[in-house]
């Protein structure tokens, strides 16, 4: 074969790549689209989900389902979606754990997060607040301190499960206040604010979805917020650097994934429309409402973001010996 011929043909194969690709992305969807919520309903990962579906679904003219399936700290949901077919109906709407935290966990993950899931966009990003049931003496983050000192082991904090953000953000505070508190899973945040506003645990790390109607409706107190500056949504209380613990950040992100083999075209479209629905103002309204500051990041810049929190959290849990239960 002339060099001609071979320049000719990787021409003509270029040209076929990209009407296929833009074919595929014209064409996609044509049957309903699943969505699964690796968390419980309810929890600040469903209440997103299900403001974004209804905007997929007048944009694409297709039902937009949204499934919950908890467990196993989100590797259930996870793992359904990494079996998937690779074509676009399916993907997956998470926190971090299944994506930058569970394979610190668990001896046996069934997938390779890196190489199971096709990033598509980082849709949002919630700090963690400190919040303090009513019936807890303290009435600031040093009294709070304090009395944890004052009582080893007495202090209970409640979280989504074990590696959860709000869990690992507790192990980062007993390490940099040196004080001794009792970690209480649970297998999603509904239960989680039963039990503080039941006073059955005393405290808890809870992004600003979950956070806000409690603290706005004065049930919950806030006492910190782990972000690098102080949370629009709550200019009066202090970060937990300000607090004197120098780089303390946690925050909880929501992603979409596809299953790793996804067409670029459709992970694009969907990148394409998410940036537009979080510019809507009825969506930004209601992310404001939620304490969510909305991304719609690339898939470059998601999975920057994903390794970044891989080293942020493997670190904390390798250090503290923190196994899956």
């Amino acid at each position: 074969m002339t060099r001609h011929a071979i320049r000719t043909f990787a021409s003509l194969l270029v040209v076929v790549l990209c009407t296929q690709s833009q074919h595929a992305r014209a064409e996609y969807p044509q049957k309903p689209i699943k969505i699964v919520v690796t968390f419980l309903a309810g929890g600040s990962a469903d209440v997103l989900a299900r403001i974004v579906a209804p905007k997929l679904e007048a944009a694409w003219k297709q039902p937009i389902i949204v499934e919950n399936r908890a467990g196993a700290g989100g590797n259930l949901g996870a793992e359904v979606v990494a079996r998937s077919e690779p074509d676009g109906y399916t993907l997956m709407f998470t926190p971090p754990p299944p994506l930058s935290i569970n394979p610190f966990l668990y001896k046996n993950m069934p997938f390779e997060p890196e190489k199971a899931f096709a990033p598509v966009s980082v849709l949002g990003v919630m700090p963690n607040i400190l919040l303090v049931a009513p019936h807890v003496p303290a009435k600031n983050l040093k009294e709070l301190i304090a009395y944890a000192k004052a009582n080893p082991g007495k202090l209970t904090y409640g979280s989504q499960g074990v590696g959860s953000t709000p869990h690992l953000t507790g192990v980062m505070l007993a390490k940099a206040a040196g004080i001794d508190i009792v970690h209480v899973p649970y297998r999603g945040f509904p239960p989680v604010l039963q039990d503080l506003l039941g006073s059955r645990i005393d405290f808890a790390f809870a992004d600003a979805s979950n956070s806000l109607p409690q603290i706005k409706g004065g049930s919950l107190r806030a006492f910190a917020v782990a972000s690098p500056k102080r949370f629009p949504g709550l200019p009066d209380t202090p970060t937990l650097i300000e607090a004197g613990f120098p780089d303390f950040q946690s925050a909880t992100w929501m992603s979409f994934s596809a299953p790793a083999g996804t067409p670029d075209a459709v992970v694009q479209k969907w990148r394409e429309e998410l940036a537009k629905i979080v510019q809507m103002p009825d969506v930004r309204a209601r992310f404001a409402d939620l304490g969510v500051e909305a991304w719609a990041s690339s898939s470059e810049e998601m999975k920057r973001h994903m390794q970044s929190e891989i080293k942020r959290w493997g670190d904390v849990i390798r250090e503290a010996g923190i196994k899956a239960q």
